[in-house]
């Protein structure tokens, strides 16, 4: 039979072999999958579903779902030492699946080792009284599951969340004991994982730091003060009674004990405080998804391991920038804001005339993306810089965003769509370079199917029997799907109709991971 797994829709290769693994191999809902971050942030938003929560749609299908409590822009080994310590922590925060009620509790101790340079890294080596993982499960015999070789996983990551799962499989896979003794000095424990799914990882880096950047052209010492200000809004008070949890604690980005909310953030914007010093150590999150950052890990890390199986989906949200003029071009013209009254005798015939001819020559001599970027960089960028702006607007690329974009990220699926490469980048990236505009909004969608050499497309797959060797240790990339912005991916504010895709990509990974040999 054939397999039929090379549509163009990345989602439907999904469906299309998760249907067929259906076929020939019996679920097994017993190994739990794992999800990063934990609660909604601000108390509704789940950040895997948006609105719907997809751990409790998959626990009411039968799976077992361990939503884990990771820092969002921290670094891949911070974030290592969370999972892992929430993973065999052996206690759950849970969830009542009659009321939807989580019974959350504080108090998962983490050390993050020895990992930090000199004079480089946070000012404690551990942090306290943090969120425990939740348990979404209708099975008995989870509440105190510890992750070990007996007790594996199925990871689901989303962005930055695929290379922090490989950097912690690659310290457990070996000796890593002059790092962290307590938690990877033991070897031979990547088996630990059954699978590793990634949606819209940077597994070779993203330009959006590149393009956060060159939008907003700040003085350094102002940048570091708005970052200041918005960390201790975030984090004033205990981990507990935060809407959005940094988990930037042991870096002193919290609140001393009977210190003012004005008090924590003239320390925290000090020349010499810890915002400073966690944004220039390179020890951030903003860094590890650097281009540069994502290189750094792949040369101290093992792309893959020989006892998982992974699967990547590949996003875009973009189309291609009109290189034509438009049809509304002359309308355009007709509105062009002459001077009115003045006594020149006819003014209005000599308008018409400048608009035809400007009409005329207009599209022959200049391209239409190049005049969109002299009316960006040399008429408004020059207008904001006089006025006292310091900004500078991106210039068109190959790339706009599509019409459905949620608005929040129309500006950088259009940044990125225009963002060049440095040399520096492209030394990197060679061999292979590919379309680095095409973009999800924060994520290259040339950097989403895997690490480089360690990806196959899975219309190569010989057959769907993952019993048979040969199927573990490469990424089987499922191809792209031109519908879904980076936050569709994990269902934030979306339309209904991309709703219903996210919802069913999620119960076909279910599907087909379930179905895998462990």
């Amino acid at each position: 039979m054939a397999l039929n797994l090379n549509d163009p829709n990345g989602l439907v290769n999904l469906h299309n072999l998760a249907q067929q693994v259906e076929n020939i191999a019996p679920d097994d809902k017993s190994v739990p999958i794992v999800f990063g971050w934990g609660a909604p942030l601000f108390g509704a938003i789940n950040y895997f579903g948006g609105e719907i929560d997809i751990a409790t749609l998959l626990a009411n299908r039968g799976y077992t779902v361990i939503v884990a409590s990771i820092a969002p822009i921290s670094t891949n080994w911070e974030r290592a030492c969370e999972l892992y310590r929430q993973l065999t922590f052996g206690q759950f925060s849970t969830v009542d699946l009659k009321t939807n009620t989580l019974a959350e509790r504080n108090d998962v101790d983490v050390k993050y080792g020895n990992y930090f340079g000199p004079n480089r890294g946070p000012e404690r080596t551990c942090t306290t009284n943090r969120r425990r993982a939740i348990l979404y499960s209708r099975s008995r015999g989870f509440e105190d599951w510890k992750w070990d070789k007996d007790h594996k996983v199925h990871f689901v990551c989303h962005s930055q969340g695929g290379n922090t799962v490989r950097f912690l499989l690659d310290l457990m896979r070996r000796n890593n004991g002059y790092l962290h003794t307590e938690y990877f000095g033991q070897p031979g424990r990547d088996d630990w994982a059954t699978s590793v799914t990634t949606l819209g990882t940077p597994h070779r880096g993203t330009t959006i730091i590149d393009v956060l950047e060159s939008f907003v052209d700040r003085q350094l010492c102002a940048a570091v003060g708005l970052i200041a200000r918005l960390f201790a809004t975030a984090s004033f008070n205990p981990p507990e009674k935060r809407a959005f949890d940094l988990q930037l604690d042991h870096w002193g980005i919290c609140r001393n004990t009977g210190e003012t909310f004005q008090g924590m953030l003239e320390r925290l914007e000090s020349p010499d405080g810890p915002v400073w010093k966690w944004l220039y150590s390179k020890n951030n999150g903003f860094y590890d998804n650097s281009i540069e950052g994502v290189h750094e890990l792949s040369q101290k890390t093992i792309n893959t391991s020989p006892n998982i199986f992974y699967f990547s989906l590949s996003f875009h949200a973009t189309r291609p920038f009109p290189t034509d003029w438009p049809d509304w071009g002359k309308v355009a013209l007709n509105e062009f804001p002459f001077k009115t009254g003045i006594p020149i005798p006819f003014l209005g015939q000599l308008t018409n005339m400048v608009v035809n001819g400007a009409w005329t020559f207009l599209p022959a001599i200049v391209d239409f993306p190049a005049f969109v970027q002299w009316i960006t960089q040399s008429v408004i960028t020059r207008v904001l810089r006089i006025q006292g702006y310091n900004m500078k607007l991106p210039s068109p690329g190959e790339y706009i965003p599509r019409e459905d974009v949620i608005p929040i990220m129309m500006p950088t699926v259009y940044a990125m769509g225009g963002q060049q490469l440095t040399q520096a980048q492209r030394e990197i990236l060679e061999p292979g370079f590919e379309d680095w505009l095409q973009n999800d909004g924060i994520v290259n969608t040339a950097s989403m199917p895997g690490p480089r050499g360690s990806v196959r497309s899975v219309s190569s797959l010989p057959d769907v029997d993952f019993g048979r060797p040969g199927k573990r240790d490469i990424y089987w990339h499922l191809g792209v799907n031109d519908t879904m912005d980076h936050a569709d991916e994990i269902g934030i504010f979306i339309e209904r109709d991309t709703s219903v895709a996210m919802e069913n990509m999620y119960l076909n990974i279910a599907k087909l991971i379930s179905r895998l040999p462990h």
